[in-house]
């Protein structure tokens, strides 16, 4: 008798995406799951920007730590953008990892052709080359205009000499950029930084990163 797979399941939403939750991706996959009798090793949700490749990085390491400890032997998520928007490349490098190098398997409850699970290999890296490319194209797009938008706030709030207001919070001028810098070539640690320009940490600790 064949043992019931051993599944990750991932559901990610992007911070922007706000009328969204991880949950809304994890219950069809737990339904996914139970009809086909797999055994659920771990239910990963995740909220976190989809433009942030450090951060995609980290949640693809979560997803797969249980795979690669030997725990698991499937990753199932929602659609394959809500694991790499990183390209062809990133999206075949992935997957050539999980059959290849961890002897696992894929799957994608949106996009079932594009699983490892039952599916000819030739037809899945046809289709998978045209998605990704898709989702990247989307992404690039999409940080365009955010970052277009982010300028058109920051000049219009200089020319009153204010902060640019976004969401709860504002956006740092160049101002606090070169402030940031001065602070921090004096020996100060991050947290006064932030204290001292009333930003964020994470917030003054991009103004630093961006200044490397």
């Amino acid at each position: 008798m064949t043992e019931p797979r051993r599944v990750v399941l991932l559901g990610r939403v992007s911070r922007g995406e706000r009328q969204q939750d991880p949950e809304s991706q994890l219950g069809p996959l737990r339904a996914l799951a139970a009809r086909q009798g797999w055994i659920v090793e771990l239910a990963l949700p995740r909220t976190c920007s989809a433009w942030d490749d450090a951060t995609a990085a980290a949640v693809q390491a979560e997803a797969l730590d249980p795979i690669v400890s030997g725990r698991a032997d499937t990753l199932v998520v929602w659609a394959l953008d809500r694991l790499t928007r990183g390209g062809i490349e990133a999206a075949f490098a992935l997957l050539r990892r999980l059959e290849y190098q961890l002897g696992a398997q894929f799957v994608s409850l949106q996009e079932p052709f594009l699983s490892t699970v039952g599916h000819s290999p030739e037809t899945r890296e046809l289709l998978l080359s045209i998605i990704a490319w898709v989702a990247r194209w989307e992404s690039q797009r999409k940080s365009e205009r955010l970052r277009a938008k982010v300028a058109s706030k920051r000049a219009t709030a200089a020319k009153l000499g204010q902060r640019a207001r976004w969401g709860c919070g504002s956006l740092a001028s160049d101002d606090d950029r070169a402030r940031a810098r001065e602070l921090r070539t004096a020996g100060h640690t991050i947290r006064v930084i932030a204290a001292t320009l009333q930003l964020s940490v994470g917030q003054t600790h991009r103004l630093l990163r961006t200044e490397e």
